[in-house]
């Protein structure tokens, strides 16, 4: 895997620069620098270069996995209840038929 330094870094954010609003932006770079490929420029700019791409909140990740679980846990145990409601209603639909056909 080859690092990029801080001249390829200056290359690629000049050419976004002039090259960002074109489709073939990072494939136009990846010619400038023949080392790297369209991709692995694409990710290294959006990940470290871009100046107007928000920086990760990894403790925004972590709550909103943590109150996603909590749904799970709370949709899980609705599940079960309502299985055992239906198994009760079963059960009684089924006595009660048993004691209609009595009386018949």
């Amino acid at each position: 895997m080859c690092k990029f330094g801080l001249e390829e870094n200056n290359r690629i954010r000049h050419s976004v620069r002039m090259y960002g609003h074109l489709d073939d932006c990072f494939i136009r770079i990846s010619k400038i620098l023949p080392q790297y490929t369209p991709e692995q420029i694409e990710n290294h700019y959006n990940k470290y270069l871009d100046e107007e791409a928000l920086p990760i909140n990894y403790e925004r990740i972590l709550e909103t996995y943590e109150k996603l679980q909590a749904i799970n846990i709370k949709n899980e145990r609705l599940r079960k209840l309502v299985f055992i409601c239906q198994e009760f209603y079963s059960s009684l639909k089924k006595s009660v038929e048993q004691k209609i056909h009595i009386y018949i």
